[in-house]
């Protein structure tokens, strides 16, 4: 769950809003007597995150494309902010 499930973006606190809402998940789970529905709400939990994060991580290796990410974040704080916003918080 959270940090520990892989997610590594410690400047939104990401880890921690997984964390809990995977959290919730498993009890509900577990209290509705069908633990094994937990992994599919594992990945919906998730599956924002994943995808930016994947993104990000496939722009970023293209070098010109890697230099400006910084920049186009500093010029378009709205949207960096809505990016960060999207990864704070689970589905």
């Amino acid at each position: 769950m959270g940090d520990a499930a892989g997610y590594v973006d410690a400047l939104t606190g990401e880890g921690i809003a997984l964390g809990l809402a995977q959290a919730e998940a498993a009890v509900e789970a577990v209290r509705g007597g069908a633990p094994e529905e937990y992994e599919a709400a594992y990945r919906r939990l998730g599956r924002r995150h994943v995808l930016l994060t994947r993104a990000l991580l496939t722009a970023s290796r293209v070098r010109p494309v890697r230099n400006r990410i910084v920049p186009a974040a500093a010029a378009l704080p709205a949207v960096f902010g809505a990016a960060v916003d999207q990864l704070a918080r689970p589905a």
